[in-house]
């Protein structure tokens, strides 16, 4: 393994970085539909459910970088795959707690909180879930914008640390092409709204 990481972990961290860039590019549509929603106009529904599908899309995105199956493209796995006979000891030290935030039993408790929702809302509905939302939102208090804002430069900066281990420091796209593209639809829609009126 040249400089203690393959080539296939240098393509997973691509994917991994794509993921983290759809999920940042959601979270940031999502964030400024919310910003104006009250200029959003006569069709609230829609709207709701559009940031609804941001948001959710932006958290299954980063459920993805976060998993730790055996068998899948995720941070912890690439993280194991590295050759620790190659690091120092700050880069062992470094990787150790890299692999402790991303590893099965976290010890990052919005790692952990982002899996507790993933099981019981994201990945599948939980029926305890799903008959008393209250009661799991109360037992689950970090919301998923506060996992979202953190977890996505998180992993960027992970994965980021990872890539300098075949050569050079890789920085990574932090958003999808087209990220702008939400601006021009809520221009488009306050003229609309100002011809209506």
């Amino acid at each position: 393994m040249k400089h203690g990481l393959n080539t296939d972990c240098r393509e997973q961290l691509q994917i991994l970085a794509n993921e983290l860039a759809r999920a940042n590019t959601h979270f940031h549509f999502g964030k400024r539909l919310h910003a104006n929603y009250q200029q959003l106009g006569p069709a609230k529904d829609f709207w709701d459910y559009t940031l609804t599908a941001h948001y959710s899309m932006a958290l299954l995105n980063l459920c993805r970088v976060y998993d730790f199956h055996k068998a899948g493209i995720n941070l912890f796995n690439c993280l194991k795959s590295i050759d620790e006979k190659v690091l120092n000891q700050a880069q062992r030290k470094q990787l150790d707690i890299y692999i402790a935030e991303c590893s099965p039993k976290s010890q990052n408790p919005l790692v952990e909180s982002l899996r507790t929702w993933r099981n019981n809302i994201i990945a599948h509905y939980n029926l305890q879930a799903a008959l008393d939302r209250a009661a799991f939102d109360k037992s689950n208090p970090d919301e998923p914008e506060e996992m979202l804002r953190i977890l996505i430069p998180s992993g960027f900066k992970i994965l980021e640390w990872c890539s300098g281990f075949h050569g050079s420091t890789t920085t990574y796209q932090k958003f999808a092409p087209g990220k702008d593209d939400c601006e021009n639809v809520l221009k488009r829609l306050q003229i609309c709204i100002k011809t209506e009126k």
